[in-house]
This record gives C-alpha cells, structure tokens and sequence, in this order.
C-alpha cells in the first residue's frame, strides 16, 4: 500500500487522539508495520479482522474501541450444517444437525445487529448451498462488514457478482495445500482443489476482494507448505492469507496431539510478520499473532461470538458451549447473561485451554454441550488477571460496558 493510501488513516489518528490512552496508540502504530494493507474499490483492508476503510461498519468498530464498549467485534452464524466435503479437521463436525429457514435466517441477522455487531461471518457447512444466501448477505446493510467462508463449492460467475452487488466485504476460499492430491485427499472429494482455484478466480473477477485459509497445521509449518500457498495467492492475485491454528474441536475433537507448541506458533506469528514487512503480495493474517497474548489474545465470548446453525450461541465457533438459543430466548439477553464469564479477553485460546486441562470432550459425539454442562464449565474456567498486551494497554484505567440501545 502506497503513502497515499496510509493518509487516508489520518483522520483515524486524530479522532483517536486525546480519547484512548497515548499507550495504545503508541503500541498499535508500531505494530502496523507487521501488517500488509490492501486499497480495494477504493476502501483499505488491513485484513478481514477489521472492516474496512472508510466504511459506517469500520466507524462502528472505531466508536466501540474509544467508548470501551463490549460489543462482538465479529459474530460468525453457521447458516447450514450442509457440506459436499469430509474434511477431518471441520469445525462443525459432530454438530446438531438442522437449519434454519429463511425467515428465521434473516431473524437470526437481525438480533446478531442488534448487539453491535462489527463483522458478520457466513459460515457452516458450506455457506453457498444455501439459495437464499445473497438474502442473508444483503440483510447485514452496509454498516455491517460480512465475510463468507466457503470451499469454493457452488460458485458461479453470477452468484460471485451478485454477492458483490449485495455488499460482501470478503470471500475466503479454504485450500488445505498447493497440491491438488494433497488438499483433494484433505477434503475427501476428487476435483476440490480445482474447484478451489475456480472460485478464486471467480471471486476476483467479480470485484470482490478475495482470501484463502488455511489449517496452519505443524506439518504444514514444517514442509513450508505455507510458504508455497502464500506464493500461489501471489500468483493468482489474492488479496489475503488467512492461517487458523488446528484446535481439537468438531470432528477434530480428541486430537490433542495435533495442537500446536508454543515455539511453532511463534513461528507462524513470525512469519506472519516476515512477509507482511515486505510488502508484497497477500496480507498474512495469522491467529498464532492476532490472537497472541502480545496482541488482542482471546476474544471468545467478549468480542467474538458465534451461533449454530439451529440458533445455538456459543463463545466462539472453536468453543462448543451452549449459552442460550436464539430461538429461544433473545440474543441481546443472552449476550448480557455471559458478561459474567467473558467480560474481558484473555490470554491463551479458552477451547485449548479446555481440551487440554480436561477431559470433557471425551467420547462426546454431539456438539456443543448442555447449557448446563457449558455454563458450569466457564465458571470454573474463570480467566486469570492478565489481560492481552491491546487490552492491557486499552482498559487500563476503565472497564468496558454495554453500549446505548441506540448505539448499537
């Protein structure tokens, strides 16, 4: 990104300047460096894990951040439980199976704005079997940024340019390797990985800014295969480079092997840092940096929420803990009830956290757990006193608090 683009930051800094602590200002201008930010049809993306600028969601979130309000930066919905692909690492496997209508749908959207929030991910399953997926895309309005999450499945020329019409902020193509074998054999079906490539050629020409994600498992690390997917984004044009952590969580749960050392996700941090300081080709969006306790660290239940996709709201889609229903009971009031257990970050993910220190999700084969087994178990894993160096700097003299009705 070019200084030209950068002074478009400038009026950011000076609606910031004498209301957040000269501390965080400080710390967060130097860890810009450690990004690479794209001008996109005439807005700047950081990364997906901030709406872009200028945009009413990005005044949204920059509101949030001075008034110390606890608002879900991003909520993700499952808006289908249904799939074409067996990937065994799927977060939602072994989910409750269900779906909403279309109506229930739009409703779901509409309480996930009504708590103030910033991003709203389109998630499952595969988000594009849906045939109403533009509706729901379209009912987030433009003070809401959307992010799909989608295999590539389903997408045609028109169905891209119609979801760029409707708003969608940005598509995230999964690839599970550069290797069409290895990332067709990681989806259990023959032709995935040219399906992949597809849709992000189609994503790119339809005008929408456009990621891939990626398991950043340790044999990944290891055989450089992120390297090597970071090159191809380059190749095709990509604008973004997610790497998600492996956590023992859906059809995942068990393997608590496969989570990843302290020292391996430094690396990934660091590589994130590496290849965002040149400048050059994706931005790297890493959570073993972003969701480092150096940086916003765990956000589950404070500024991330997620809901099922039959209206089970849990702390984050890692996080298969049932608190509260949207079907039955009002978001807004269950988004107050779990201020007693998330009313600030933490340091370290809360779902390694439990699969680590407990056994509960032995021999567990339907997901998320009992209100009453989930409830119980967030009182017993209160956070520490510590807090991610953002929000040790950001709430060092205050504590966040619920916004107006009316600001949300």
């Amino acid at each position: 990104m070019n200084l030209r683009d950068w002074l478009k930051f400038a009026p950011v800094f000076w609606k910031c300047l004498g209301k957040l602590p000269v501390k965080h200002l400080l710390y967060m201008a130097k860890q810009v460096r450690y990004e690479n930010p794209h001008s996109h049809n005439g807005r700047v993306h950081i990364n997906s894990f901030f709406p872009p600028y200028p945009s009413k969601a990005f005044d949204k979130f920059l509101d949030a951040v001075i008034n110390g309000w606890r608002v879900p930066f991003s909520t993700y919905f499952a808006v289908t439980d249904k799939c074409p692909y067996k990937c065994p690492h799927c977060s939602y496997g072994r989910h409750i199976t269900g779906s909403l209508d279309t109506q229930q749908a739009l409703d779901v959207i509409r309480q996930i704005k009504s708590i103030g929030t910033v991003t709203l991910g389109f998630t499952g399953g595969e988000p594009l079997v849906r045939d109403d997926i533009v509706d729901l895309v379209q009912a987030a309005g433009d003070d809401t940024a959307t992010v799909l999450f989608s295999t590539g499945y389903n997408l045609t020329s028109d169905l891209a340019k119609k979801l760029f019409d409707a708003g969608l902020d940005c598509m995230t193509i999964g690839l599970e390797s550069d290797d069409a074998e290895k990332h067709d054999c990681a989806r259990g079906v023959k032709g995935s990985f040219n399906t992949a490539m597809q849709a992000i050629d189609l994503s790119l020409n339809a005008g929408l800014y456009t990621a891939i994600s990626t398991i950043g498992s340790r044999d990944k690390l290891h055989d450089r295969t992120l390297e090597r997917l970071a090159a191809l984004a380059t190749e095709r044009g990509v604008h973004e480079f997610r790497i998600l952590e492996p956590i023992p969580t859906g059809s995942f749960t068990g393997e608590n092997s496969q989570v990843l050392t302290l020292e391996e996700s430094r690396q990934i941090a660091q590589f994130h840092k590496d290849w965002n300081r040149k400048g050059a080709g994706p931005a790297i969006a890493s959570f073993a940096h972003l969701e480092s306790d150096a940086m916003f660290g765990c956000g589950a239940g404070f500024h991330h929420l997620f809901i099922d996709a039959v209206g089970n709201v849990c702390p984050c889609d890692l996080t298969p803990l049932k608190l509260g229903n949207v079907l039955e009971q009002p978001l807004t009031q269950i988004w107050n009830e779990i201020s007693e257990w998330f009313d600030l970050p933490r340091c370290g993910c809360l779902m390694k956290k439990l699969c680590m220190e407990t056994d509960v999700f032995e021999n567990v084969t339907e997901l998320p757990l009992s209100t009453e087994k989930s409830k119980q178990l967030c009182t017993q894993l209160q956070r520490d006193e510590n807090l991610p160096q953002v929000f040790k700097n950001l709430f060092k003299d205050r504590k966040p608090t619920n916004p107006p009705a009316n600001q949300r």
